[in-house]
């Protein structure tokens, strides 16, 4: 039972890393609002000022539900995030001892499984490889802390975006590149609340969903993320809620010593 416990926060961790769905929203009729590059960087502008913005998070107290086909598991976490340098994330189930850690690098992401003393590690371009889908640390780093981006790119690409505005009055940004399908929903006050991203050529979706947004330290972010990893063959969700968190604090990030663990097999994690 706890091997099989650990193998569904493992996956987890990584199905999670590359896509992320909650329920479907039904959406009502679009009706297209003139896409000049003016309106698009109007609505871009109001939108950075409202997302969240920080040098660095330092999310104490979490809670994390995992659901793998199935098969939940219920833990706590805590989430270091220095922008646009790292994030690491601990899972930590029992009395703050540390038995999973996630480290994800602008280059390169592990996963330490430290009950087993295993941990594996590949780079953002082997979910393109595998999957078809397009995704980045920046991407992830945005998805994690609802803030606006264009999947793949560094930058957000208005030239490149356009603005839908659907019957209730609410935009929705849309972006694509060559492989990626992006769709970010806003609150009629321009505040992300849902952002879908869908592989062209494959039937993987990732999905965000954002609620519960309130202030700490002059910052505005939502408390609770909803995620979904979905495709026809596998289903894997997990619902963060974000108890403790403290904004532009100083704080050191010491990566795990990979000498003390073995190399294991991506491919045969996410084999199922």
């Amino acid at each position: 039972m706890r091997k099989m416990k650990n193998k569904i926060i493992v996956f987890s961790i990584f199905t999670l890393l590359i896509m992320s769905a909650c329920k479907t929203t039904r959406l009502v009729t679009k009706t297209t609002v003139p896409t000049t590059t003016n309106a698009v960087v109007q609505v871009i502008d109001q939108v950075k000022k409202l997302q969240p913005q920080f040098r660095s998070a330092n999310i104490s107290k979490m809670s994390l539900a995992f659901n793998v086909n199935e098969r939940e598991v219920n833990v706590s976490a805590v989430c270091k995030i220095k922008k646009d340098t790292a994030i690491y994330l601990s899972i930590q189930p029992f009395m703050g001892i540390e038995l999973f850690k996630a480290e994800l690098m602008p280059d390169s992401m592990k996963v330490y499984d430290k009950m087993n003393h295993r941990y594996y590690v590949t780079d953002y371009a082997f979910f393109s490889k595998r999957f078809g889908v397009n995704v980045d640390f920046n991407s992830f780093q945005s998805l994690l802390f609802a803030q606006l981006f264009c999947v793949g790119q560094k930058e957000v690409l208005p030239e490149s975006c356009s603005v839908n505005t659907l019957t209730t009055g609410q935009n929705t940004l849309e972006y694509t590149n060559g492989n990626m399908i992006q769709s970010t929903q806003l609150s009629p006050l321009n505040v992300i609340q849902q952002v879908i991203l869908k592989a062209k050529n494959s039937d993987y979706q990732l999905q965000t969903d954002y609620s519960d947004y309130t202030v700490v330290n002059g910052v505005n972010f939502p408390q609770k993320i909803a995620m979904l990893a979905s495709s026809q063959k596998s289903k894997a969700s997990c619902d963060f809620s974000i108890l403790r968190v403290e904004f532009n604090s100083n704080f050191k990030l010491t990566p795990t010593n990979p000498d003390r663990y073995t190399l294991g097999d991506i491919d045969q994690l996410l084999k199922k």
